[in-house]
């Protein structure tokens, strides 16, 4: 198996994939290989024993490669599909050109890696269903063009399913992408929809597959000094203002730890200012995965709050929930899944005010001491039966290991 990351195990990012890999199983040699390195990057994560990494080397053909691309079929298909529906603009043309320069510069180093032209059979498994999911199309073409057998698989999250949060409002090459993988499966029950709708004659190739955390404990939640706890990077999306205008308003004491770091710290801090003196902030900055789950494990959590205006299922929230930590959370992309409104948390609307946020925190704080322990039992509950790691990734790699539960794509060899 040839798992095709961004950076994974270099870097920051995609962090989930340590956890995954733990339950990698079925295929003679697993090899992940990431394709979107800077020529600085550190090897910052250890692999489990019987998973391998290469460092490709990619090359840029230049400005001249988009002449080339041109006279590919399924590009040019793409670009009249747009100018067909109504959809063509230069901006977008330019953005399918760009997308497919990436995916070709990822697949010619695929494709001059020994270790993997040795292989008479491959799975290529996109983390992303993006530009490397395209490179392993390719890449999957030319294997089978030299009488080997090989098929592409690829998850699909939150920005690489939603073309409304694109800028272009238009993601690249979805129909080249469907046609070519053996299956796809997205994280949420929410993604798949939005696939099978985007492209119903690939509809049967879409399954959900949930991510998942590992078995850390169930701690549970603790009202006492009633701390929240958001976990994120600090950019727009996340929405971090939205909570700091909810406790600017507080009449009650609430000690609020934001994890994570990022370009709006500071403003983030300026806004804690002005908190009432019963509100406490405290920001300790990004923090390793192993000190994120000791946090959880201390057990001085109340409530773990996301107020992103998009998501696909929050590992931060699953995480939370593993350790019976009640939850609130806007109702976007596929929080619903996971956050139950009543049950384990309560939802927000999309577009919510500051004070709708209060106000579910402030329910939280006044609930009895069997009121909220049930809260925190449903919360482990639904981490139990869908988002457990133990659970969740033996039967995801069971999947791609078994030959007559994926397509058979290598032209009948």
């Amino acid at each position: 198996m040839l798992l095709l990351t961004s950076s994974f195990p270099f870097d920051s990012g995609e962090e989930f994939l340590g956890n995954e890999l733990q339950f990698a199983r079925g295929f003679d040699r697993i090899i992940v290989c990431p394709c979107g390195l800077k020529e600085n990057s550190v090897r910052s994560r250890t692999l489990p024993e019987g998973v391998e990494c290469i460092r490709i080397r990619r090359s840029s053909g230049g400005r001249g490669e988009y002449g080339a691309l041109l006279r590919l079929p399924h590009v040019r298909g793409e670009l009249l599909k747009l100018a067909r529906t109504g959809r063509f603009s230069l901006a977008r043309a330019h953005e399918t050109l760009f997308f497919m320069k990436n995916a070709v510069s990822i697949f010619r180093a695929l494709k001059q890696e020994k270790v993997i032209l040795s292989a008479d059979d491959v799975t290529i498994y996109s983390y992303w269903f993006y530009d490397t999911a395209a490179a392993g199309a390719l890449l999957a073409e030319f294997l089978r063009s030299m009488g080997k057998r090989a098929k592409l698989v690829s998850r699909a999250h939150g920005f690489d399913v939603h073309e409304d949060r694109s800028s272009l409002k238009y993601l690249p090459m979805r129909d080249y992408l469907m046609e070519s993988a053996a299956a796809v499966f997205p994280c949420s029950e929410e993604g798949a929809e939005i696939l099978r709708k985007r492209c119903p004659q690939f509809a049967g190739k879409v399954r959900v597959s949930h991510l998942g955390t590992c078995d850390r404990g169930c701690r549970g939640g603790n009202t006492a000094g009633f701390r929240i706890v958001s976990c994120s990077y600090m950019v727009p999306v996340k929405r971090l203002h939205l909570i700091a205008g909810a406790l600017r308003q507080a009449d009650f004491p609430v000690r609020w730890t934001h994890i994570g770091s990022g370009p709006l710290e500071s403003e983030l801090k300026e806004l804690a200012k002005m908190f009432p003196s019963c509100v406490r902030a405290e920001f300790p900055g990004a923090m390793s995965n192993a000190d994120v789950l000791n946090f959880y494990q201390s057990g001085e959590t109340a409530v773990f709050v996301n107020v992103s205006s998009s998501e696909g299922i929050p590992v931060s929230i699953m995480e939370a929930c593993s350790f019976g930590i009640p939850v609130v959370a806007t109702d976007v992309g596929g929080t619903s899944e996971i956050v139950k409104d009543g049950e384990n948390g309560f939802l927000l609307r999309a577009d919510f005010a500051p004070e709708e946020l209060l106000r579910a925190l402030s329910r939280i704080r006044s609930m009895s001491g069997d009121e909220y322990e049930k809260l925190c039992e449903n919360s482990r509950s639904v981490w139990e039966d869908s988002f457990s790691a133990e659970q969740n990734y033996p039967e995801f790699y069971e999947v791609l290991a078994d030959e007559t539960d994926l397509p058979d794509l290598s032209g009948g060899r």
